[in-house]
């Protein structure tokens, strides 16, 4: 495509300064008429040496990376979701079991993707600070408020014992 565009402006330089060379009229008008077949075959053998096919070839790679990127934005924004919902369901434990006046050293919350499309809790490891603590009520909150049956509740104490 350079080339061709190369030639077109060298064949206007040239037009032009025949132009300004030759002061005879109907000299001036076989000049034109030359020029702008010349012109004209060479933007004609421009497109016709123009490859489609790598062309095309090319505007697919152009497509899959955009397809690509747009899944991996996709992904992030999920992987982001699936962390906020974690992190407001630790917070939710965290801040209850304060209220108990139950001390948790952790609290770790884990996600499943449903096959309506959100995420929902269904497991939590929490560690608590001493073992002598009745998380009874914690417990029943956690399984009745968030949906994570007592069973996937993971308990530890930071003393040793269960």
């Amino acid at each position: 495509m350079k080339a061709v565009l190369f030639s077109l402006i060298g064949l206007s330089l040239l037009q032009s300064i025949l132009l300004l060379l030759i002061r005879d009229e109907h000299f001036e008008k076989i000049l034109k008429l030359i020029c702008g077949v010349a012109m004209a075959s060479v933007l004609v053998a421009g497109v016709s040496e123009f490859d489609y096919q790598t062309y095309a070839a090319s505007l697919q790679r152009e497509r899959a990376d955009i397809r690509w990127d747009a899944d991996s934005v996709k992904e992030e924004v999920d992987a982001l979701h699936r962390r906020y919902i974690e992190a407001q369901c630790e917070a939710y434990i965290l801040e209850n079991a304060s209220r108990m006046q139950i001390e948790l050293t952790e609290v770790d919350v884990f996600l499943a993707w449903n096959t309506e499309g959100y995420w929902y809790p269904v497991q939590a490891e929490i560690t608590a600070a001493d073992s002598k603590e009745d998380v009874t009520a914690l417990k029943s909150l956690i399984e009745s408020e968030l949906g994570i049956p007592i069973g996937e509740q993971i308990w530890k104490c930071e003393d040793g014992q269960p």
